[in-house]
Parts: structure tokens; sequence; C-alpha cells
């Protein structure tokens, strides 16, 4: 699901039940806490002012959504400026479904493939930000790559000296003790609930499920 900040003109509302179809999950900004967190604007050309208004204390010229600005047949006349902004797409409001869905991912692309899960986790390859439950995880950023590597290789039970190799590189010359004391960090940021997914394999190292 795409995370996105909807704002349409009441003549537009039909475009939600369509919106739902293409993967679109729609924010209360009220409730987003993190400019991160909104990973797609969609809104009607009447409120496009209102909606960058709205958006104000998130947005800014190193951080602009893309947008998505729904256009009435009448109105496409006026829109030449917005067409040369690559941060913008324009559909009219008479589009069909797949056009929507096509016009979307042209904005945010396969948002599918940047996206880890197991289970409540969800790991975000392009914003490096891992969730697990509802609580944004505040992981190093080696703790997050272990944290992915755990995933991405789920089931395999690696040694220390495996970890270091695949994780930190080998030209990292830390030792083993490294590893035990980012799993051990990882399990607490991960909490109570679910810091038994890394399991210690006894006289071998750890594995994920």
């Amino acid at each position: 699901m795409i995370d996105t900040y909807i704002n349409l003109d009441a003549s537009h509302k039909g475009f939600d039940t369509q919106l739902e179809k293409v993967g679109v999950n729609k924010l209360v900004l009220k409730n987003v806490l993190k400019e991160s967190q909104i990973k797609l604007v969609i809104t009607s050309l009447s409120k496009y002012g209102e909606t960058k208004k709205n958006l104000s204390n998130f947005e800014s010229s190193n951080n602009l959504y893309p947008t998505l600005i729904v256009v009435d047949e009448k109105d496409f006349q006026h829109t030449i400026d917005l067409i040369k902004n690559p941060h913008i797409e324009l559909i009219s409001s008479k589009s069909k479904i797949e056009e929507l869905g096509a016009r979307i991912h042209a904005l945010v692309g396969d948002a599918a493939s940047e996206i880890l899960e197991f289970k409540d986790l969800t790991i975000n390859l392009k914003t490096y930000e891992a969730v697990a439950g509802t609580q944004l995880l505040d992981l190093t950023f080696m703790e997050y790559e272990l944290l992915k590597f755990f995933v991405e290789n789920q089931n395999t039970v690696w040694s220390r000296e495996q970890l270091l190799a695949e994780v930190w590189g080998y030209d990292y010359f830390g030792g083993a003790r490294t590893v035990d004391v980012h799993v051990r960090r990882l399990r607490a940021k991960l909490g109570d609930s679910r810091n038994d997914w890394v399991k210690t394999v006894h006289s071998v190292g750890y594995k994920f499920n």
C-alpha cells in the first residue's frame, strides 16, 4: 500500500473507491509524525493551493512529494506550468482505473519491490525505515542492515563470521563479538514479543524465523 495524502474536490470523491483498488492507503494528516510517512499526494486542481499549504510543515524544496492532480477536461489548458514539473502527473477526472494505476506507479515506482515484510514487521528499502506493528524502530544503519539481511535470508543458520562477511563486508576487522552486540540490541528494539525472531544456534551462530 502507498501511504498517500488525499485532498479532493467534492466533485472528484468518486476517485476514492478507485484509489483503494490501486493500492493507495489514505493518510489522515494530523496523524502524520514524520515527512517520510507521506509517499504520494493526490489532489484536485482546485485544491492544489490548499494542499500545498496543508503540507507546508512537511514538504520543502529538498523534499517535494510526488503529486497526482485530478483535472477536469475543461481545465487542462491551465496546467502548462504543472506539466513541466517532474514531480507532478496530471490525470483526467474521467480516466479509467488502468490509467490511474499507471500514473501513480510512474510517480512512485513499484512500491511493492521496495518493501520487505515479516509478520508485523515492514522494512522500507527506499527510506531505510523499519516499522514493527505501528512503531518506527530507532535503528542504527548496521542494525537496519542486519535486520534486512535476516528477513531476506530466513531459516538459514549463519555463523558470526558469515554475518560479518555478508553484512559488514570482508574489509571489516571487528570480531565476532560485534555480531553478538548488534543482535542483542536488535532484539531489544524489536521488543519482548518479537525478540525470539533471532534465534541463537549454540556453537554455530544465529537463525531468523
